[in-house]
């Protein structure tokens, strides 16, 4: 079976077609439709039969949004239903693992913060920009988490600052200190039998969640 790769630009325009390594590019003309309307985009195909064309063409025909993501040198390519989406419709589609719930223990008893965990979570990037639903998420990643024996828990959405963090090696480039502390989404602080739970927004500013106000009964 032939291979169908789209082809991304990286810029901020996000049009045309990438140059890929695979082999050369042989002969144009081929079309693309979504649903059954064509597409008004560049089509290329390699010899090998890869065919290449816009990543922006193909998911705003299929009602996407795509931006483009400087600081993490990505594209963004995210459903406009989410936009508008239920918290029913919600918690349906994260029981059911829309949302990844995995995560990654990245270190454990950092320097200063000695009784520390540093757990590292993919999902919460995809979540919806709303606090109810990154909240949620929240509480049930803390909830397949299971006891942890530190007494703090950051949760963080990228693997590489996590990493930077635990390591140390890092430098403030800002009036906030270091701006890659943003990529903590979540605080989990135990002194003896009381818990406490915080949906970290920005370096200096946070919400307390109730560890029951958004759990499924």
């Amino acid at each position: 079976m032939k291979a169908w790769i789209l082809g991304v630009i990286c810029g901020a325009a996000l049009t045309g077609v990438t140059v890929v390594s695979a082999s050369d590019v042989v002969h144009t003309g081929r079309q693309v439709a979504v649903n059954g309307t064509v597409l008004d985009t560049q089509v290329q195909v390699a010899e090998d039969g890869t065919t290449l064309t816009s990543t922006r063409a193909i998911a705003q025909a299929l009602g996407a949004e795509v931006n483009w993501n400087e600081p993490l040198n990505r594209v963004d390519i995210r459903s406009k239903e989410d936009n508008g989406l239920s918290y029913e419709k919600y918690v349906s589609l994260l029981l059911h693992g829309r949302y990844s719930l995995k995560f990654e223990v990245m270190g454990e008893n950092l320097g200063a913060q000695s009784d520390t965990t540093v757990v590292f979570a993919d999902g919460y990037v995809d979540v919806p920009e709303n606090t109810d639903f990154q909240k949620l998420y929240l509480l049930l990643l803390v909830d397949q988490l299971g006891d942890l024996p530190n007494k703090r828990i950051e949760f963080w959405a990228n693997k590489e600052l996590a990493q930077t963090y635990v390591s140390g090696e890092y430098q403030a480039d800002g009036i906030e200190g270091w701006s890659g502390l943003n990529a903590r989404f979540g605080l989990l602080t135990k002194e003896g039998d009381s818990v406490s739970l915080f949906h970290i927004l920005s370096v200096h500013e946070r919400d307390s969640v109730s560890l029951g106000k958004y759990k499924l009964q």
